[in-house]
């Protein structure tokens, strides 16, 4: 279970209320780990104990405080953890590091490392991860190969931001996000937006988000460097507990290389068999619309049992194809040749 301390507010501020608001920090955390098999890696096949294949292995404290007329302050730390080696992910707090405040009435805003909108409207609101092996996916997260050359920001992290979140208004809200580059010289260089909406409504889900990230150079954008331009949507639709979904991506100039461009669309779906039993598995292709013209083709398909409230065990497969001579390659494991299989199986806990 998680752990949850109860403090009273008024030992570290009496002065804001005499009426002692109460506040919460919530300890809490997740486990993954298990055996993986790579047919191809650099010509060889290779099996490894990994962490992370479904969910990544982290551990974090989120906390609030209530300050009276439903205005909240709030505040999230998370770490990611290599749990086959006990090793921190990055930096400690990479996964998130951030506060603000919370209304009912005005929304959420909130400052420091954070998901920006893309991800919080193409995988919050959407469900898209729900497509197999996590670690094998081509949207621009846990890829080699081909595929490294782009990144759609679904779960990348942003630090120096500012992201606001307003109420639902019948279903819709709206997202938005921009973090400051802090480059000497420019308040434009590696500035980042997103902003978008999303939709919810019984079993129906959508949103739509536009992400950008302005070059690094403070005069301006270099030659063979621009703008990087991400216009994003996706849906998903529930039908007796099983969601199906599609997602799409179109991304100009990625990573703010001039012409580095690509699509990418991926189709879901995850259908419970029975209290125990879950199968899930998507079809994900990427259009290369760079010089290489290197396109993917994906299948990933998956299955949970779970064991109790918290722990489930997991079976992953991931089939890449890469066209017009690029090179396969899933979660740093790069093929040499244009095929890659990969099949996994573990342990998640969650507490």
């Amino acid at each position: 279970m998680k752990k949850t301390i109860a403090l009273a507010a008024g030992l570290a501020g009496m002065a804001l209320s005499p009426a002692f608001a109460q506040s919460s920090v919530t300890l809490y955390g997740l486990m993954d780990a298990g055996l993986v098999h790579i047919d191809n890696v650099g010509g060889a096949s290779s099996n490894q104990v990994r962490s992370g294949s479904a969910l990544t292995s982290r551990f974090g404290l989120r906390g609030s405080e209530d300050l009276g007329g439903g205005l909240s302050a709030i505040f999230n730390l998370e770490s990611g953890i290599w749990a086959d080696t006990g090793a921190i992910q990055g930096d400690f707090f990479q996964r998130q590091s951030w506060i603000g405040l919370r209304s009912a009435s005005f929304g959420e805003v909130t400052a420091g490392r954070l998901l920006p909108s893309i991800s919080d409207v193409l995988i919050g609101s959407t469900q898209a991860p729900y497509r197999g092996n996590a670690t094998a996916t081509i949207d621009g997260a846990a890829t080699a190969g081909a595929s490294a050359r782009f990144n759609n920001m679904l779960g990348t992290r942003v630090s120096n931001a500012i992201k606001y979140a307003s109420p639902s208004f019948s279903g819709f809200k709206v997202h938005a996000l921009t973090a400051f580059g802090e480059v000497a010289g420019s308040n434009s260089a590696g500035r980042v937006l997103s902003l978008g909406g999303s939709y919810v409504s019984g079993s129906i889900e959508a949103g739509l988000v536009y992400h950008e990230t302005q070059c690094k150079d403070a005069g301006g954008c270099a030659p063979g460097k621009a703008k990087d331009k991400i216009l994003g949507l996706g849906g998903s639709y529930k039908l007796n507990g099983a969601r199906y979904g599609a997602v799409y991506t179109r991304q100009e100039n990625t990573l703010n290389v001039q012409g580095n461009d690509a699509d990418v669309f991926t189709m879901y779906a995850r259908v419970p068999l029975s209290p125990q039993w879950t199968v899930m598995g998507g079809l994900q292709f990427q259009n290369d619309k760079s010089v290489q013209n290197y396109d993917v083709r994906q299948v990933n398909l998956g299955a949970n049992y779970v064991l109790s409230k918290r722990t489930w065990l997991y079976a992953l497969y991931s089939h890449q194809t890469v066209k017009n001579g690029g090179k396969s390659g899933m979660y740093s494991a790069t093929s040499d040749s244009d095929k890659q299989n990969q099949f996994s199986t573990g342990i998640v806990h969650t507490f």
